[in-house]
């Protein structure tokens, strides 16, 4: 059985965007040692690995030949 391009990179994607919120979520929820703010926006890329993973689920899902319901 052949697994096509689209399918193998689009799985890379959701397994990378899926650890690199997962990541982001754990440095989120770390005590933090002092008051001073992290230099290193956590938020934004926990936000851009979701948006990545997503992307990447609906596309792996319109791969399997779910569309949406017409309007």
């Amino acid at each position: 059985m052949m697994i096509s391009t689209d399918a193998l990179f689009s799985t890379a994607a959701l397994v990378l965007g899926l650890a690199v919120a997962g990541l982001m979520y754990r440095m989120e929820k770390r005590p933090r040692k002092d008051l001073r703010p992290r230099l290193f926006p956590t938020t934004l890329v926990l936000f851009l690995g979701m948006m990545l993973a997503l992307g990447a689920g609906f596309h792996l899902l319109g791969l399997a030949g779910l569309k949406p319901p017409p309007h």
